[in-house]
């Protein structure tokens, strides 16, 4: 059936009104806005309380949590978490060692440490490994709360006493050798710590799973590289760069 043109009527819309519709830009559905959050700490009671204290956070939630440094390398990698709570001292693999194996494989996550060391060394550290907020374990746990909620918000976190050990240490003369970590391989930094741990080359090879000539090698560059002459001046240098806890030596 035919339709004549002039019999269709054409409907003007009122003056000033626009003769279209525009076209709403497709907006995809929202994400769920909470971070998730990795916790790593080798104190069950202490992971435990932080575990809860993120899941009650309205802008977190728990996706996991780690006891020793190398699960927490795992879980970082697999997970791709928001954000890193993590403790310098760990067994085994340190917390900033941890940061150091990263690298950049984790460029979005946000570190934020949860640790009673705050001595300078540790510091200066942990800022060059580019952490984003520092909470201090003998301190309120009120500024955990703060911490993750700043960090959640994509902020940083340092209250006024980590800064000024911040400046402290940037302040202070170097330590001796502070710059020779970057030379060793991962491999090397985690024989330094188990020989500061006081394992022999046979339990070294043992827990790497390597023979013990390779271990005794490894021994030998590390010393040859670090430019120490014992296992004492070894020690001195593990402790300084916050691998181990000099209290558990």
């Amino acid at each position: 059936m035919k339709t004549s043109l002039r019999k269709l009527r054409v409907t003007r819309p009122p003056a000033g009104v626009p003769s279209y519709q525009p076209i709403k830009p497709y907006a995809p559905a929202t994400p769920d806005a909470k971070k998730r959050v990795l916790v790593v700490e080798d104190q069950s009671a202490v992971c435990d309380l932080v575990s809860e204290m993120v899941q009650s956070h309205p802008r977190c939630v728990s996706v996991g949590t780690a006891s020793d440094g190398l699960s927490a390398i795992e879980l970082a990698l697999r997970l791709k978490p928001d954000i890193l709570v993590l403790d310098v001292i760990m067994p085994g693999v340190g917390g900033i060692e941890i940061l150091r194996r990263l690298g950049g494989s984790l460029p979005a996550t946000k570190v934020l440490i949860f640790s009673g060391k705050q001595e300078p060394h540790i510091v200066r550290a942990l800022m060059q490994a580019g952490i984003h907020g520092f909470v201090n374990k003998n301190g309120p746990l009120s500024e955990l709360r703060k911490a993750l909620e700043a960090l959640s918000l994509g902020n940083t976190w340092f209250n006024e006493d980590f800064s000024r050990t911040v400046r402290l240490a940037l302040a202070s003369p170097s330590f001796l050798g502070d710059g020779m970590i970057d030379q060793l391989t991962p491999r090397e930094r985690e024989i330094a710590v188990l020989i500061a741990q006081s394992h022999s080359s046979k339990e070294v090879a043992a827990r790497l799973h390597i023979s013990i000539k390779t271990a005794e090698n490894h021994r030998a560059n590390l010393m040859r590289k670090l430019g120490v002459r014992d296992v004492a001046g070894l020690v001195r240098f593990v402790v300084r760069q916050g691998l181990v806890d000099p209290a558990s030596e």
